[in-house]
């Protein structure tokens, strides 16, 4: 038998509607932010229209917010506080990055954050704190600054075998998706590149790289190393130098360069041209 359909019932279920269909709120939750670039940034849960405050430990430069002004609105920038709304729901897989630098010279210089959807989660509340570092870990940073030090010094005995007794000649990369250039050493060649944001809005770290004639796929240039120097700002891409051995190389001759890491992500740069000797760019014109 069919019941009617009561003006109690009909109430009770537009509130569980509605209920349904506005997201429940973590109304304050506290993150620590990354410290170094190779640490994953804390994670936001935000959603369209609903506002999510940002409470710092320290002050903060007002100017130096960075974030996508097509997603998110920025409702007010305070001493310590940030206060933002989403403009729409980041998708499944998006991860929008938002950065403020402290006015202070603690370290981390600055505060990043990855904002995302999460399923029935909002924070309207963030508490963020940077870490505190030990004795042990200062103790280690001296370490590692007097190592590198000692280092450098080495390095330029290594630099002056390499020119073996030829000028540097360098050529700027015109791949938009990269900045950096290419350095024609005496016995080798030094490719030294900061990926833009045209290459992706995830930054990651390659451990590999091939370089190619760019008319003949199967030619290769042996990669001698790729290293990868961190970016100051968690989220950032780092810098990368590739060294590769000095290849055969005529006027108009161009190599595409593939970045690669253990994971099967790769970043293409083409068009890159290696500088012809002296000698040689003197006789082709």
């Amino acid at each position: 038998m069919l019941r009617p359909v009561t003006c109690a019932w009909a109430l009770g279920m537009l509130v569980l509607t509605a209920a349904e269909a506005q997201p429940p709120a973590a109304r304050g939750r506290r993150v620590t932010l990354a410290a170094q670039a190779d640490e994953p940034l804390p994670e936001i849960h935000v959603a369209a229209g609903i506002t999510t405050v940002i409470l710092l430990d320290a002050s903060v430069d007002k100017d130096s917010v960075q974030f996508d002004t097509t997603r998110i609105r920025l409702v007010d920038v305070g001493d310590s506080t940030l206060v933002l709304e989403p403009v729409v729901t980041p998708g499944p897989k998006e991860r929008w990055v938002l950065r403020v630098r402290y006015a202070d010279s603690a370290q981390p210089e600055w505060a990043a954050f990855s904002l995302v959807s999460q399923p029935g989660e909002v924070d309207l509340q963030i508490t963020a704190v940077r870490k505190r570092q030990t004795l042990a870990s200062c103790q280690a940073s001296l370490a590692e600054a007097q190592a590198h030090c000692a280092n450098t010094r080495a390095e330029v005995w290594v630099l002056a075998d390499r020119l073996a007794g030829s000028s540097v000649q360098a050529a700027p990369l015109k791949d938009s998706r990269v900045r950096g250039w290419v350095y024609r050493l005496g016995t080798q060649v030094l490719l030294v590149l900061t990926p833009t944001s045209a290459a992706g809005p995830e930054p990651w770290t390659p451990t590999a790289a091939t370089l190619r004639y760019q008319n003949r796929d199967d030619t290769k240039v042996r990669v001698q190393a790729v290293h990868v120097r961190e970016a100051l700002t968690p989220g950032e891409w780092g810098t990368i130098a590739v060294e590769t051995d000095l290849p055969a190389t005529s006027k108009g001759a161009f190599f595409n360069l593939e970045l690669l890491d253990e994971g099967g992500r790769s970043l293409k740069v083409n068009d890159v041209e290696i500088p012809l000797a002296p000698g040689k760019e003197r006789a082709g014109r």
